[in-house]
């Protein structure tokens, strides 16, 4: 069976931005267990907005491409082409 990491460049599946995004979470939360001050609060605040932004960025290129799929897997099927 093949295994592979999750993707940021070229997510493909959910599972890709769920591991992204679990472990961006699991950082910030390492990094605020350890030190707690202004400066790394606005810094984990700015971190985590990049990560939700990046996610959104990630679902929509999913969805697109699945859309692209489908409709090529479409136009391939007809009967009467």
């Amino acid at each position: 069976m093949h295994v592979r990491f999750p993707s940021v460049r070229h997510p493909h599946t959910f599972y890709d931005v769920f591991g992204v995004v679990t472990v961006a979470v699991a950082i910030m939360a390492l990094v605020l267990a350890v030190r707690y001050g202004e400066v790394i609060r606005l810094e984990m605040a700015v971190f985590i907005a990049v990560v939700f932004l990046w996610a959104g960025w990630a679902i929509e290129r999913i969805l697109s491409e699945t859309t692209e799929r489908s409709r090529r897997q479409r136009q391939r099927d007809w009967p009467w082409k």
